[in-house]
């Protein structure tokens, strides 16, 4: 007996299989219909954002919506005689009802890869990033300002966990 669970006979062991691929089923759909009733930032347009970001990594930051709430972000920057280039998926959510217009916090992850001298020698470093924010889109010029937190961790250098940021972006085409 193991953990409470009897197992004489393959019959209740495919039984508890069955309730334990069920409830995660269950829970997997309450967790997304959770996610779906959240209330997205709403975006004008569609339009590209391109900037800079000030903090680690500096460097040169773009960003894409491809919904009202979804959007890509892509960081090029060095910091501490690194390099990296950075591809994440951000998921906006509007704080305009308990805030301002054009104010909300947006949470996601991606990848990087780049190089880094570390202990004497330039090694290749690829690794996951997560990031947590706050942005704001002003109404009547096209510019964004954005705070984040951005961990990420390399798989084969120290990873860089204190990762802040202020970023400011031009919004193209915005009408």
């Amino acid at each position: 007996m193991k953990a409470g669970i009897t197992t004489h006979g393959s019959g209740n062991k495919k039984w508890y299989q069955l309730q334990v691929y069920q409830r995660f089923i269950l829970f997997t759909l309450i967790l997304t219909g959770c996610m779906y009733g959240l209330k997205a930032q709403t975006t004008a347009s569609k339009s590209p954002q391109v900037g800079i970001r000030l903090g680690l990594p500096l460097g040169a930051t773009a960003r894409y919506f491809f919904t009202d709430a979804d959007a890509v972000e892509g960081i090029a920057g060095i910091y501490n005689e690194t390099f990296t280039v950075t591809g994440l998926y951000e998921r906006h959510f509007d704080l305009s009802a308990l805030t301002v217009q054009g104010f909300a916090w947006y949470a996601g992850g991606g990848a990087h890869m780049g190089v880094r001298k570390y202990e004497g020698d330039t090694k290749f470093i690829a690794g996951v990033d997560g990031i947590l924010g706050l942005d704001y889109n002003f109404a009547a010029i096209p510019l964004n300002l954005s705070l984040d937190w951005k961990p990420a961790v390399h798989f084969s250098t120290p990873s860089d966990l204190a990762s802040f940021a202020v970023s400011a972006r031009y919004i193209l085409n915005r009408k």
